[in-house]
């Protein structure tokens, strides 16, 4: 089974999730800027519904993120969340697994 596998980084540290990556034999990612608030630093706000009135407090409070993402061979993913538990021991990062079921690539020439 193919297996969606998201991490979830600051910034400073995508070289070490590329790193991982890359001796753990990950052949390709893709990454996705982000900003965000977690739920430690938000707690208390009170922020008014407007949308604009949101996307200014993240734009004023946010941190940095980077989401790194690979499609992976199922039996790769845990020595890789194992690495990424050992040299990331003493920094933040969320990791998403997600099964898929079904991979369509459409590719006309």
């Amino acid at each position: 089974m193919k297996v969606h596998l998201r991490v979830f980084v600051e910034v400073e540290n995508l070289g070490k999730i590329m790193n991982i990556l890359y001796y753990k034999g990950v052949t390709g990612f893709y990454i996705v800027e982000y900003k965000g608030i977690s739920p430690q630093e938000w707690e208390g706000f009170s922020i008014k519904e407007d949308p604009k009135s949101a996307i200014s407090v993240i734009r004023d409070s946010a941190r940095d993120a980077i989401l790194v993402c690979s499609v992976l061979n199922e039996e790769m993913v845990d020595p890789i969340i194992s690495e990424i538990a050992e040299t990331m021991e003493n920094e933040r990062y969320t990791i998403v697994e997600v099964p898929i079921r079904r991979i369509v690539v459409n590719s006309p020439k």
